[in-house]
């Protein structure tokens, strides 16, 4: 939890930095600590413990189980904790629930899909070549990298989703009052 109440925050800050040069003093410290809450009090506990359970199905420590081992991490957690971090971000945000849901609805693919190889390459390393002791050390400077790709992707199209959602209801209120109109004009 110590290791993530540092790094989700500093990756925040630090893909602010990378995509629009932003200095610590310019820096949006309210979604910084949202990085830090979200990090600390939800990702951190479920990940350690999804760690220390799963370890108890691979004991053995060769090339073939760590590979299975990342793959099948890849396949079972990952969706849900991406899932959980777009919702989770957004309901910090104080979003309605329906964005939540379409938040992730339009970023969770595209971020699958790199998590497919970053994950299972990072994970293989780690369960390979870290002693179990030192594993959770090791997903965390992996989550760094990672992490600044998911506040890169967090913050990649707010405004578009939000559009959606706009276009969405103006959409569904010319059906109803087109609708409406058709049912005056042709009465049963």
């Amino acid at each position: 939890m110590l290791s993530y109440a540092v790094i989700w925050p500093t990756c925040s800050v630090v893909q602010e930095y990378i995509e629009n040069g932003t200095s610590i003093e310019n820096a949006d410290w309210e979604r910084a600590g949202r990085f830090g809450i979200f990090g600390t009090f939800f990702m951190a506990p479920v990940f350690y413990a999804w760690m220390k359970y799963t370890s108890r199905f691979f004991r053995r420590k060769n090339l073939r189980t760590a590979v299975t081992r990342a793959i099948i991490e890849q396949i079972s957690y990952s969706p849900v904790a991406m899932a959980y971090f777009f919702f989770g971000m957004s309901l910090l945000e104080k979003k309605p629930i329906k964005t939540c849901a379409n938040e992730v609805r339009e970023k969770f693919w595209p971020t699958y899909k790199v998590g497919a190889v970053f994950w299972p390459t990072a994970q293989t390393l780690n369960f390979y070549f870290v002693s179990e002791k030192n594993r959770v050390v090791f997903v965390s400077c992996a989550s760094f990298i990672w992490t600044i790709f998911m506040a890169h992707m967090k913050a990649k199209d707010q405004d578009l989703v939000i559009k959606n959602e706009e276009i969405g209801e103006k959409l569904q209120e010319t059906k109803v009052n087109e609708y409406e109109k058709l049912a005056n004009e042709h009465p049963r």
